[in-house]
């Protein structure tokens, strides 16, 4: 069992194992990408920036490479997507070039 808290200001790794897990959370933004997309780091950096600002809300990334099958069953085609997830439903997705504002507007609108 992993101990998902918000406002750790960090972001998690999460693996098909532990996806039902972190989603239990009341806010949970989760971020498909690989280690070999450059947009998904500057992805990962914008997020980062926002964790400390958004303390209700855990932040983690996935890995599809690795964990293939939560990205298929949410039938993610791309990457970078983010996902945002409430009381474990979605409840927004963001996919392709995400700008920092493009972020900041989706976490405003969701908490």
């Amino acid at each position: 069992m992993v101990d998902f808290q918000p406002g750790e200001n960090m972001s998690h790794d999460i693996t098909d194992e532990t996806f039902a897990e972190f989603i239990q959370n009341h806010f949970a933004v989760l971020s498909f990408s690989s280690p070999w997309c450059a947009a998904c780091k500057k992805l990962h950096a914008h997020a980062k920036n926002m964790e400390q600002n958004y303390d209700a809300v855990i932040f983690g990334t996935i890995d599809i490479s690795t964990s293939p099958n939560v990205p298929a069953r949410f039938q993610v085609f791309s990457i970078p997507t983010i996902i945002f997830f409430k009381d474990g439903a979605e409840v927004n997705r963001l996919s392709g070039a995400i700008t920092d504002n493009d972020l900041r507007k989706g976490l405003d609108s969701f908490v």
